[in-house]
C-alpha cells in the first residue's frame, strides 16, 4: 500500500466505523439514555472502539504482516474504546459544568484513538529493550493527528445535533465526520511526520511503501515479514533485517545464501543505510528513505 492510499484509506475506514458505532449506539438505545454522563460516555466508548478498530486495522495492513495483525487491532480496539470512555464522560463534564465547548471531549477521544495506533510497538520494545524512538514517534504523531482530526470533527459537532429533518440522522452525521476527520488527519500525520521508510522499486508490488516504526524490520518472502516479498523463489523466507541501533537504521543479512546487496554491494556485517540507498534481495529491489537523523 503507497502511504496515499493509507491516508485515503484511514479516512474512509474512519468515517464508515463511525456509521458503524452510531448504528450500534442506535440500536442499544444509548441517546434514550436520561444520564448525560453515561450516555455521554456509552456513544464516545462505542466510536473510539470502532473508529480505533478500523485506523488500526489500515496501519497492522500497511506496517505488519501474519497473525500479528490481529494483535495490534485487538490493542488499538481496547485502546480506543477505553479513551473514547474517558473523552466522552470528561468532555460531559466540562460542557455541563464549565460549559467548555463538546469538542474537548472529543479532543481526548481522539488522542486516544491517534496513541492506539503505536502503543503495540511501543509496549513490544519497552519488552524486548529496544529502541524507543521511533515507536515513540508513531505513536506521538498518531495523537497529533487524533487531536487535531477531533477538534475540526468536533468543531461542527453541536451545529449538526439536530440541525436535519430527520431526528436519527444528526447523530450520525456528526459522528461520521467526526470519524472521518480523525482517520484522515492520523493518517495524514503518520505520512507527514515519518522519520524513515521503505518503497518497493521492483518486486511484488511495486510502489509498495513501508514505515520503519520498529527496532527490527524484517523483509523477506513469509508472510509474517513486515515487507513481504512473494513469488520470488530467490528470496528467503527471512532474507533480511533492517535494524535502528544508537539512532541509526543498519541493514543486515539474514545469512541467506544469495546474500543481500546495498547499492549493488553484497553487506557481510550490519551495514548504515542512508536515504536514497537501493537494498537488493533477490530480483526486488527496495528504497530506503530518511527524512532526518536524530540529535
Amino acid at each position: 500500500m503507497s502511504f496515499r492510499l493509507f491516508i485515503y484509506y484511514c479516512a474512509i475506514c474512519g468515517g464508515w466505523a463511525a456509521f458503524l458505532a452510531w448504528g450500534v449506539a442506535q440500536g442499544a438505545g444509548f441517546r434514550s439514555i436520561a444520564n448525560l454522563y453515561l450516555r455521554a460516555t456509552l456513544i464516545a466508548g462505542t466510536l473510539g472502539l470502532f473508529v480505533a478498530a478500523a485506523v488500526g486495522a489500515v496501519d497492522a495492513w500497511l506496517n505488519a504482516g501474519g497473525s500479528q495483525r490481529y494483535v495490534r487491532v485487538g490493542t488499538c480496539l481496547g485502546v480506543g474504546l477505553l479513551g473514547g470512555m474517558l473523552g466522552g464522560f470528561v468532555g460531559e463534564f466540562l460542557h455541563s459544568t464549565l460549559h467548555f465547548p463538546v469538542f474537548i471531549g472529543w479532543m481526548l477521544t481522539g488522542i486516544c484513538v491517534g496513541a492506539s495506533i503505536g502503543v503495540y510497538d511501543l509496549l513490544r520494545s519497552w519488552r524486548t529493550g529496544g529502541d524507543t524512538r521511533a515507536p515513540l514517534k508513531k505513536t506521538l504523531n498518531g495523537i497529533y493527528g487524533g487531536l487535531l482530526g477531533g477538534f475540526l470533527g468536533g468543531l461542527p459537532f453541536g451545529l449538526l445535533m439536530g440541525s436535519t429533518a430527520i431526528p436519527r440522522t444528526d447523530l450520525a452525521l456528526s459522528l461520521v465526520v467526526l470519524g472521518l476527520c480523525i482517520g484522515l488527519l492520523i493518517g495524514l500525520a503518520q505520512v507527514v511526520l515519518k522519520e524513515a521508510w521503505l518503497r518497493v522499486v521492483q518486486g511484488f508490488r511495486p510502489g509498495r511503501e513501508l514505515l520503519l516504526v520498529k527496532g527490527e524490520t524484517t523483509i523477506g518472502r513469509a508472510e509474517s515479514c513486515d515487507l513481504g516479498l512473494f513469488g520470488d523463489n530467490t528470496i528467503e523466507r527471512l532474507h533480511a533485517r533492517i535494524l535502528l541501533q544508537n539512532r541509526r537504521y543498519l541493514l543486515a543479512d539474514a545469512d541467506t545464501p544469495g546474500g543481500t546487496f546495498l547499492n549493488e554491494e553484497r553487506i557481510t556485517a550490519p551495514t548504515p543505510l542512508h536515504s536514497g540507498d537501493k537494498i537488493r534481495v533477490g530480483n526486488s529491489v527496495i528504497e530506503f528513505g530518511e527524512r532526518q537523523r536524530w540529535k
